[in-house]
């Protein structure tokens, strides 16, 4: 019995060496052939993952700074869509959210449009986002000064990315906002946005006077924090009875509703996605057009393998084999040319990202696009007469 087991294994290792061999021959028999398929291959699978990673960094883009305020609860104006474009509600929501038994923490935040003026005199629309006295939502980074510098009149941080669209290139040079003096006390690093108007932070005092429609009693947002040991959505339901008028949003409800606005009511985000699905389909095409040619120049090998007493099977895993070859290729080379165009776009306004969920899909994906590929080849190969072989 042990025998009969050894040379089970031993009959399918060599099985396996035969379908290599075979497959790898058939492959280089044409090798200008061969590297051009795995060169399309790749670009495909290149343009696809560039796509999926510009989407991957609009969202981390659109939704970092709701993320990185660190707080639990988001406050709104009802029917807010996201939060570049936030609505003025009264002041007084503060207090009554802090009112509120399971709140640790509450301040405001505001969020509007205004007009930078460039010391050569160009407007260019920035997006003002006034701080609390806690500063939540500050820039994570800063490169030069301190944060509580946006405390003093008529200081602002802009990120180090707007520097020379924003025309303030050192720490005390100074524009105008909406006609009224801004002067650089802070830069950041990371500081990127969605609408291509650049960030300004400043405090809620501040944001007041560059934003005349809104009142001195008027907020965007209430940001919240919890109580340790209390539950985050039993404490945004209390709010929500409390608070009239209002939406009231975990922070990752509030990110989730402010990506799916530019992503799909915008039609961006589909745009993005159809043209990955594209590039993965110029792959397909690519692939299957050449295994169905190396098929077809190798008919008569395959017709001479079954004559030998090869199983179809046998002949199906030395397509498949080519298959996955090709696209294992293909991929590995795709798969660094995305890893340098994000090397390369890291401090770009929106840079290509992705994520380890994201990338083994991708990848998964490519590959059963590759078997499916295939297909076209084994369906030639399955109608092969063995006969053929003796003719002419």
């Amino acid at each position: 019995m042990l025998s009969n087991l050894t040379l089970s294994v031993s009959g399918r290792s060599k099985l396996k060496s035969v379908v290599t061999m075979v497959s790898s021959k058939m492959l280089l028999h044409n090798r200008l052939r061969f590297f051009m398929t795995v060169a399309g291959i790749a670009i495909a699978f290149f343009l696809a993952a560039a796509q999926i990673g510009l989407l991957v960094g609009w969202i981390n883009t659109n939704s970092a700074i709701i993320n990185n305020t660190k707080v639990d609860i988001w406050v709104i104006a009802q029917q807010t869509a996201t939060f570049d474009y936030g609505t003025a509600i009264p002041r007084h929501r503060v207090q009554q959210v802090s009112s509120v038994s399971g709140v640790s923490w509450a301040e405001a935040m505001i969020v509007g449009w205004a007009t930078w003026r460039h010391p050569q005199g160009k407007p260019i629309n920035v997006e003002i986002v006034g701080l609390d006295t806690a500063l939540a939502g500050k820039p994570a980074r800063l490169i030069a000064g301190k944060p509580e510098i946006v405390k003093q009149p008529e200081v602002v941080i802009v990120d180090e990315l707007f520097q020379d669209v924003l025309g303030v290139g050192k720490i005390g040079q100074e524009a105008e906002i909406q006609g009224n003096r801004a002067i650089l006390g802070g830069i950041s690093q990371g500081v990127r946005t969605f609408t291509a108007a650049p960030f300004v932070f400043t405090s809620i005092k501040n944001a007041i006077h560059y934003l005349p429609y809104y009142q001195e009693d008027e907020i965007s947002y209430v940001i919240t924090r919890v109580d340790d040991k209390q539950d985050i959505q039993q404490v945004k339901n209390r709010i929500k009875a409390e608070v009239p008028n209002v939406d009231v949003l975990t922070t990752e409800e509030f990110a989730e509703r402010s990506v799916k606005y530019w992503m799909l009511e915008t039609g961006v985000g589909i745009t993005v996605i159809i043209t990955a699905v594209l590039g993965l389909l110029v792959g397909i095409v690519i692939m299957s057009q050449t295994l169905f040619a190396i098929t077809q120049d190798h008919i008569a090998n395959y017709a001479t393998l079954l004559a030998l007493g090869f199983h179809q099977n046998t002949l199906r895993q030395i397509v498949l084999a080519q298959s996955l070859s090709l696209g294992g290729l293909g991929i590995i080379v795709g798969s660094i040319l995305f890893l340098l165009a994000c090397n390369a776009t890291a401090r770009s306004p929106i840079p290509l990202e992705t994520t380890p969920m994201v990338s083994l899909s991708l990848i998964a994906f490519s590959l059963l696009c590759c078997i499916g590929a295939s297909w076209f080849s084994i369906r030639a190969i399955f109608k092969l007469d063995p006969v053929s072989v003796f003719h002419g």
